[in-house]
């Protein structure tokens, strides 16, 4: 009963907001610029604060850059007693068609917060809630350290982090939002809190997995781990272009015998390549070591398909997300679908493969790939969600499609094509209810999809920390 209470709490909270037009455009900038800190500012340029995709992006009307962490806490304030909806946003890569926002309403730009601190123990590192994933790298790296990060320079750490987060220091190490020891959070009434296993350990507990729905993080502290091999791994791609679709099977085959160990990941998937732009299979291989005979003996299965092309080499660990730069090309259409998997099964995947090449091949979008990130799960199933609200530890394998276009007529057409590829995941995923890792997901996902066995729980916490539903933008519980 609670929850539908909170859902009408929420419905009049919504009502009861008036237009930020109401003060006059001005006012707002000038009101609010007064209360924030010297180097803060307040803005009608939008494009200052630039998103990764345009697609159902939020269409706010303000951007507030914040300089210092008290900032955020005085914009959610003034933005609480003038009815304006806010959002936090870093990197600005969240997807999710769950947005909803006016030219009214504000974005709260964290990227100001991007400070990255190493503790003199090289155990602890303290990240802005504003810093990316290339700064997180760097610092950690120039301390000799190693950290969760993401596998995209220009993702925001906090963003990733607090919807569970995957990383290819996860096989080891666990998701990253196992990995924060506490956190520095504004509330929806805007007091800034400090967020441990000590102090409000429920909220800490949520927000390792549904942070949005909770308060907007301006620091945190997560564990830093020793470099191994000196920070050197051997990394790279296989393609596979001569008669791949031919060779699905036999790369399905070859996948699902790979026991990846906590060295071992596996990004893998369909792209067009030159020439011609031909439909091919493309394996992204990571060997946490820079051990080539021991990483090729790894992935000796891809290896015996004998792919057309090789760049794996041994790289230092900072230099891991080099070729993901073209995912940091702001605006377009750029959305995800995503399902999370337990088996791969050919059938499946062969449908798949011809949907997507009928597709490419009628639209023209060759940029729009398949892609699944395959890590092992072992020490993430030891660790549980007792203490973290990211429930879908049994996902094997995290499937999504991104369809790249600018011509708007092509939405529904584009729809059509990613919901048919989830449909056909979903039916044959191993699991009973469809899951999907909230990073990835589209946001039509039923909340069960999402939130899993941590719903129940995580309503009553929303009851709790924020009954005037004033974190409501990305894939809220209500």
């Amino acid at each position: 009963m609670f929850f539908y209470q909170q859902r009408w709490a929420c419905l009049l909270a919504f009502v009861a907001l008036y237009s930020v037009f109401g003060l006059g455009q001005g006012q707002l900038v000038e009101d609010l610029e007064a209360r924030l800190s010297t180097a803060a500012s307040v803005t009608t340029n939008i494009s200052s604060a630039p998103r990764w995709s345009d697609y159902h992006a939020p269409q706010a009307g303000y951007i507030v850059h914040v300089a210092e962490e008290q900032d955020v806490a005085v914009t959610v304030k003034y933005c609480n007693e003038n009815g304006v909806k806010f959002l936090a946003q870093s990197g600005g890569h969240g997807w999710a068609d769950t947005f909803d926002m006016s030219r009214g309403d504000v974005i709260i730009n964290m990227r100001g917060l991007n400070s990255v601190t190493v503790n003199e123990a090289r155990d602890r590192v303290t990240v802005g809630g504003g810093a990316i994933h290339g700064e997180f790298v760097d610092a950690a790296y120039e301390n000799g350290v190693q950290v969760l990060n993401g596998g995209c320079n220009c993702v925001g750490v906090m963003g990733s982090t607090l919807g569970g987060g995957v990383s290819r220091f996860m096989n080891r190490y666990g998701l990253p939002a196992d990995n924060v020891i506490s956190a520095n959070l504004v509330t929806g009434d805007g007091q800034l809190l400090e967020v441990s296993a000590t102090s409000h350990p429920d909220l800490l507990w949520a927000i390792r997995g549904a942070g949005a729905n909770f308060g907007i993080v301006t620091s945190a502290v997560m564990n830093a781990y020793p470099t191994i091999d000196n920070g050197r791994v051997w990394a790279g791609e296989l393609i596979f272009r001569s008669g791949a679709r031919d060779k699905l099977r036999a790369f399905i085959d070859a996948v699902n015998n790979l026991h990846l160990t906590e060295d071992m990941t596996i990004h893998w998937g369909f792209i067009h390549v030159e020439p011609n732009n031909t439909p091919a299979i493309t394996a992204e291989i990571f060997f946490m070591r820079g051990d080539v005979a021991a990483g090729r003996a790894a992935f000796r299965s891809l290896y015996d398909l004998q792919p057309d092309e090789d760049t794996t080499e041994v790289l230092d660990y900072n230099r891991l997300n080099d070729d993901t730069a073209e995912l940091c090309e702001t605006g377009g259409s750029k959305p995800g679908w995503h399902v999370g998997l337990q088996t791969l099964d050919y059938d499946t995947w062969l449908a798949i493969w011809d949907w997507w090449t009928e597709f490419v091949a009628r639209t023209g979008l060759n940029n729009t790939s398949i892609l699944v990130e395959c890590y092992s799960n072992e020490v993430v199933r030891e660790i549980g969600s007792e203490g973290a609200s990211y429930p879908h530890r049994a996902i094997n394998y995290y499937a999504w499609t991104i369809p790249a276009w600018e011509d708007p007529s092509l939405d529904q057409t584009v729809e059509q094509y990613a919901s048919r590829v989830c449909d056909l995941w979903r039916g044959t995923s191993g699991f009973n209810q469809s899951r999907a890792y909230l990073n990835f997901a589209y946001g039509d996902e039923p909340l069960e999809e999402i939130y899993g066995e941590s719903l129940p729980r995580l309503r009553e916490l929303k009851r709790e920390w924020d009954p005037e539903c004033k974190f409501n933008q990305f894939f809220p519980i209500v």
